[in-house]
């Protein structure tokens, strides 16, 4: 449905729809109070004599992995809520700390160390891309000597003291995938790659060794 506006078709139906999605993304940010450009705290709901848990999430809320940092956000405000809800872990209410990583391995650096050396938070859980946690990863358990949960899939290898990294690596996905794709499409197949990403390498050389 679109109705005139000036000299104007405006698409009523797109803009609603934009708006409902906008106003989705954002629902999370009623239960949070700002403390700046890109930063807002989720407070503990009750006091406690050893202080809240204090939960870190650096996410790409802007930028270009945008639409996958505010999902994490909405599920960190909801796990807060759960386990607030729950009577808090031993009794500790969960107080969590959003930064805005922008997509932008730069902005991250900064965020992480705000967290770690400002905020003093008990873990930080975050980033997106492969770069971005190789990025923060050393401000975050080196210097800041805090856990570091990183969530995504990624080419794996990485293990390091405060480090967890509970995605799949290319072993999980390509070891039942390569033999499917023999039983059902034969043993001559594409496996497109880019040449210089370590996901790339890791996969080409698995595939090799699990056709072989």
């Amino acid at each position: 449905m679109s109705k005139k506006s000036g000299n104007r078709d405006v698409d009523v139906t797109q803009s609603s729809v934009s708006r409902r999605r906008f106003l989705q993304s954002t629902a999370w940010m009623s239960s949070a109070v700002a403390l700046g450009a890109g930063s807002w705290l989720i407070p503990a709901r009750w006091s406690h004599a050893a202080g809240p848990i204090k939960l870190g999430i650096a996410t790409d809320i802007t930028g270009m992995m945008g639409y996958a940092g505010n999902s994490h956000v909405h599920v960190a405000n909801w796990l807060a809520e759960e386990i607030n809800a729950g009577g808090g872990i031993n009794g500790r209410p969960l107080e969590v700390h959003i930064e805005d990583t922008a997509t932008n391995d730069q902005t991250a650096v900064a965020v992480v160390r705000k967290l770690t050396q400002k905020e003093n938070v008990d873990v930080i859980i975050g980033g997106i891309m492969s770069s971005t946690r190789n990025a923060i990863k050393d401000v975050i358990i080196e210097r800041g000597k805090t856990l570091y949960i990183y969530p995504e899939v990624y080419e794996g290898g990485a293990c390091q003291p405060y480090l967890y990294c509970t995605g799949p690596v290319p072993s999980q996905q390509i070891d039942p995938f390569i033999p499917w794709l023999i039983e059902n499409g034969g043993p001559r197949f594409a496996f497109p790659a880019g040449a210089t990403s370590d996901e790339a390498i890791n996969a080409r050389g698995l595939s090799r060794h699990t056709v072989s």
